[in-house]
C-alpha cells in the first residue's frame, strides 16, 4: 500500500476534479488547524490559483470565521485593477463568502513602490506567523516556464533571505509589471503546499519538474517537489507528457 505520508502526485480526468480535489484537501488542513485555533492560507495566482479558489467558494464545510486569508503574490497594480490578484480573489471567493474584513491580509499596495510594500508584507507575515511565516495552507500554480509565485527562472528573489520580496516586471511571466512575491524560506516553512496545475500547456512543466534532478535556479518549481507536506493534484491534460507511456498498475 502506498504510504499516507509520502510524496503525493493526484491526477485527475478534467480541471474542475483537480480543483475540487485541491479544495477539498485545502478545507480539511484547514479545518484541523481552526481546531487548534485559528488557520492560515496563502492564495495563489494562475490558472490553477483561481481554479481552486473559485472551489473553495462552494464549500460549506470551512471554518471561514476563524480562517485568514493572505496572498503568495500580488501585481503592484491598483486595487481595482482586473490585474490584481487580491481583486480576483476578492471577486470569487471572499465577497461571496462575507468574509469579514480583518481576516484579510493584503500586501499594501497603496504604498507605491514594490520594496516598501513587500518589507512592510513581510513583517505583516512575520508578526502573525512566526519567523519564518508557517501557513497552515499555501496555494501555488505553476507556470509553463516553471515559476511558481513571481520567483522566475534565474530571479534575484531565489535568494532572498525576507519573506517577502519585490520582483521587477522583467523577471515574471506576462503581464509585466512588478510583483512581490513570497520567497524560498516562505514555501519551506509552509505546513501544507497544494500544487495545482491544469491544461496541457503545462504539461511539459510538469514531466520535467517531476524527472530532472533537482535545480531550483533553473526551474524554481523543484522547490515544491511531492513530499509528505507537498500535495501536487493535476489534471490529465497537464499530466500528458508525464504519463507518457504509462500502464495500469495490475489489480
Amino acid at each position: 500500500m502506498p504510504d499516507p505520508n509520502g510524496p503525493r502526485l493526484e491526477v485527475y480526468q478534467t480541471d474542475a476534479e483537480a480543483y475540487e480535489a485541491a479544495a477539498t484537501l485545502a478545507a480539511e488542513r484547514l479545518r484541523d488547524a481552526a481546531a487548534r485555533g485559528s488557520a492560515s492560507i496563502a492564495l495563489a495566482g494562475g490558472r490553477g490559483g483561481r481554479g481552486v479558489a473559485v472551489a473553495l467558494a462552494t464549500r460549506g464545510d470551512l471554518p471561514w470565521e476563524r480562517v485568514d486569508w493572505y496572498w503568495s503574490d500580488e501585481r503592484c497594480v491598483a486595487a481595482e485593477d482586473k490585474r490584481s490578484l487580491v481583486r480576483q480573489a476578492e471577486e470569487d471567493l471572499l465577497i461571496p463568502r462575507g468574509v469579514a474584513a480583518a481576516r484579510i491580509h493584503r500586501p499594501p499596495l497603496e504604498l507605491g513602490e514594490p520594496a516598501e510594500i513587500a518589507a512592510r508584507y513581510a513583517d505583516a507575515l512575520a508578526s502573525a506567523l512566526g519567523t519564518p511565516p508557517a501557513f497552515d495552507v499555501l496555494l501555488v500554480d505553476v507556470a509553463p516556464t516553471g515559476q511558481v509565485a513571481a520567483l522566475g527562472p534565474g530571479a534575484a528573489a531565489l535568494d532572498a533571505t525576507a519573506w517577502v520580496t519585490a520582483v521587477p516586471a522583467d523577471a515574471v511571466d506576462a503581464p509585466p509589471v512588478p510583483r512581490v512575491s513570497i520567497t524560498p524560506p516562505v514555501l519551506a516553512a509552509a505546513r501544507h503546499v497544494i500544487v495545482t496545475v491544469a491544461g496541457d500547456e503545462k504539461a511539459a512543466i510538469v514531466a520535467a519538474a517531476l524527472r530532472e534532478p533537482p535545480d531550483p535556479r533553473r526551474r524554481p518549481v523543484h522547490l515544491v517537489l511531492p513530499s509528505a507536506r507537498v500535495t501536487w493534484i493535476v489534471d490529465r491534460a497537464a499530466a500528458a507528457v508525464l504519463l507518457e507511456g504509462a500502464v495500469p498498475a495490475p489489480q
